[in-house]
């Protein structure tokens, strides 16, 4: 199908796509409405999603009648939920249908307003050709695109899902498979991967600014790794969303004890600024603002942010005072460090005017770090407050401005009132937020954007508001499964349609009136690129995993006092620093063989979060973890001289030692197989023959006479290298397509 098809052509699609619905369990039944009335029909399916479904009923007499869901009573509607459609087949059938509808509308709409534009006394001839322009524009972008080949949604479903381009292997495995079920296999074994663990952390690193020190500005003395390792191992556990964001929030103790405080300690001393990211984060809005004055475009005033302000007000992220050694359980660290130094100082371990170890010291110093909650509501209005409902240092209350209302009373602690308050189902932007998100995970662009401003009503911000609502309520249904709900997405046909390459207008973006005819066309982000390259130079991309946590915690809970003598502390010290490197499967410590000649080739979720500002990570756009979803993906000239003439591209993935380099150097095939093998590695599809035949000469090693074995291996690296190069430099393998 092309894009000059008109909708005539395709309405197939959308009858296909409600008969892939399947009619759900039958039987008769009393039904009752909300307002008590009762009806005697079978349960025969759901029609419509979100607010405007509704059930069919069939009545005695054979003929259907649908009933809004809304207006069931409690007992009904849990009945019908209980009974929708749980297949991910399914469901994504009802994601396509929705998507499809909302083409059609708009697609017609637009037909009749181009119809009406040269009748239309209020624009000049100007304005008329440009909005001719832009109608005939929207118009060939409301028509769905074609399905994907296998070669395009192999690449596209690694890099989605696992973060990376398929190795050779997989791609040969997956396009050699004549399984009618191979796509929806794969999307399962991908989500069930190492792989999507490392995807989904390098997300939520960027999302919940996971940082080495965790403070704003870092610190080095404070591991992350125990928090590192919780977002990882929540991801490949499934945690529920809801409950994973309950888990921050409520988090006490100190980071080795409770990883998930690593949130709460991002914003150590700044309680109003964690309120604002949590808002964020969370729930998609930004109210900022009102920590200063009444928001100028928001129903929220200065006085809401102060008393959503209150719900944490008594949490603290330092010990202080007379209790803080008690709250670190009696180890009394300072006395200590000084009997320590005094060993390594009798022991001419320090320097000659320093009488203390100040490693030691900072590192035992984070045992005051941990988040609790003193009992004592610290958040006030500010001194300057100039509104006519409070006074200025007054005390605010805990309190909602939006959405249920909380009493505090019945919790352990306001903070817990506000965990349960931002997680609820019935909060009305925290699941809209969740799935805003992760689908524009998938297609590269939300369904309101920006994600951060969610208004107060959907209608008319969003792209597809009915499609947002249904896949709110999808996410209620799947119990905040984060697998489960791209797992729905994945086997969409909107989202295996071929990339929409005609850029959505900002005005399509403001308006909402860009339909989803296929993901759009975008650039990997930074780690989707490295570890794209690390697929191309390791043989097991998943093979080499960080991890500290547990030796972190071992760490901080050695009795110092059975350190006699300076050996056994120094050594204590050199164990500090072992704590969160890299290791193999074998839980060994990787080494310098391990590298790629000379460089760490590691998936980006396993090294320093985020990497110094000249790494190519940082480059290409990794961000700083110190503001919410910092990483850019816009090109510069920086990029382009890094991929042209940078170390990673010119030395490493050219190397010799390079794993596709070698496979292909030293396997048995032709030169024709060869080149075959590097484009299914590089840009997952076969080459065409002109390619063929412009690769063949880049790939004739140059010899000499009198060259050694070595050398002539090593020119033979060269030529394949080139190839190599040569692909990694297009648009084709930068893009996600």
């Amino acid at each position: 199908m092309t894009k000059s098809k008109q909708w005539k052509q395709i309405t197939g699609f959308i009858l296909a796509a409600v008969l892939l619905v399947p009619t759900l369990r039958a039987e008769m039944r009393t039904w009752t409405s909300a307002d008590g009335k009762t009806l005697e029909a079978e349960f025969a399916g759901t029609q419509g999603a979100g607010s405007s479904a509704k059930v069919m009923l069939k009545l005695p007499d054979g003929s259907m009648v649908p009933y809004p869901i809304s207006k069931l009573s409690e007992e009904d509607r849990l009945f019908v939920k209980g009974n929708l459609p749980d297949d991910p087949s399914a469901l994504a059938a009802e994601i396509d249908k929705l998507v499809l509808n909302k083409m059609k509308e708009s697609y017609y709409g637009l037909r009749d307003e181009l119809a009406a534009l040269p009748g239309n006394t209020n624009m000049s001839n100007a304005d008329k050709a440009k909005r001719k322009e832009e109608i005939e524009r929207e118009m060939q972008m409301c028509i769905p695109n074609e399905m994907t080949d296998d070669n395009q949604f192999l690449r596209r479903i690694y890099l989605d899902v696992a973060g990376r381009i398929p190795t050779y292997d997989e791609a040969e495995a997956f396009l050699n498979s004549r399984s009618d079920t191979k796509r929806a296999d794969l999307i399962d074994e991908l989500l069930e991967s190492e792989g999507f663990v490392m995807r989904m952390f390098n997300y939520y690193s960027d999302l919940f600014r996971i940082r080495e020190g965790i403070f704003m500005m870092g610190n080095g003395d404070l591991k992350a790794d125990p928090y590192i390792e919780w977002v990882k191992q929540s991801i490949r556990d499934d945690k529920p969303y809801d409950e994973m964001v309950r888990d921050m929030l409520t988090a006490n103790g100190q980071i080795w004890e409770d990883p998930a405080s690593g949130y709460l300690l991002a914003d150590s001393g700044m309680r109003l600024c964690n309120l604002s990211n949590t808002f964020t984060v969370f729930m998609g809005t930004e109210i900022t603002c009102a920590q200063c004055h009444d928001h100028p475009f928001e129903e929220v005033y200065q006085m809401d942010f102060y008393k959503m302000a209150s719900f944490m007000g008594e949490t603290e992220t330092r010990a202080r005072g007379g209790n803080s050694m008690m709250m670190m359980g009696g180890d009394n660290y300072r006395q200590e460090v000084q009997r320590m130094s005094k060993v390594l100082k009798d022991a001419g371990k320090l320097r000659e005017r320093e009488n203390e170890d100040r490693q030691l010291r900072q590192w035992l110093g984070v045992k005051s770090i941990m988040v609790y909650d003193d009992g004592t509501n610290a958040v006030r209005l500010p001194h300057d407050y100039k509104y006519d409902d409070g006074e200025p240092e007054m005390e605010v209350k805990p309190d909602t401005y939006f959405g249920d209302r909380m009493n505090v009373e019945e919790f352990e602690s306001p903070r817990h009132a506000f965990a349960e308050w931002v997680s609820s189902p019935g909060n009305p932007r925290f699941t809209i937020n969740a799935v805003n998100r992760f689908w524009k995970i998938a297609f590269g662009l939300a369904q309101i954007e920006p994600v951060y401003n969610i208004p107060g009503h959907l209608d008319g911000q969003a792209q597809n508001y009915e499609l947002l609502v249904f896949l709110e309520e999808m996410m209620k249904d799947l119990d905040y499964s984060v697998k489960d709900f791209f797992r729905v997405i994945y086997n969409s046909k909107a989202y295996q349609r071929e990339a929409e390459t005609m850029s959505p207008s900002l005005t399509q973006v403001d308006k909402g009136t860009y339909h989803f005819p296929g993901p759009i066309l975008r650039r990997m982000s930074a780690e989707q690129l490295w570890d794209s390259l690390v697929t191309l130079t390791t043989p097991d991309p998943e093979a080499f995993t960080r991890s500290g946590a547990e030796e972190y915690k071992e760490w901080m809970h050695t009795d110092t006092t059975t350190l006699k003598t300076a050996d056994e502390i120094m050594s204590y010290k050199e164990s500090w620093r072992d704590i969160g490197k890299i290791r193999k499967y074998n839980e060994q410590y990787v080494s310098r063989d391990d590298y790629v000649d000379g460089e760490e080739m590691f998936r980006a979720s396993e090294m320093r979060q985020p990497m110094p500002d000249s790494h190519f990570l940082r480059m290409f756009g990794q961000s700083d973890k110190q503001l919410i979803e910092n990483q850019f993906t816009t090109g510069s000239s920086p990029q382009v001289m890094a991929l042209l003439n940078g170390k990673i591209t010119n030395k490493i993935l050219t190397s010799p030692d390079a794993y596709l380099i070698k496979e292909i150097a030293n396997g048995t095939g032709s030169k024709r197989d060869n080149i075959e093998k590097i484009f299914l590695s590089v840009l997952t599809r076969q080459p065409t023959s002109e390619e063929k035949q412009v690769a063949q000469s880049g790939m004739r090693a140059k010899r000499e006479s009198g060259m050694s074995d070595q050398e002539k291996m090593e020119a033979e690296a060269d030529a394949i290298g080139n190839v190599i190069w040569a692909l990694v430099n297009t648009r084709e393998f930068l893009f996600i397509q």
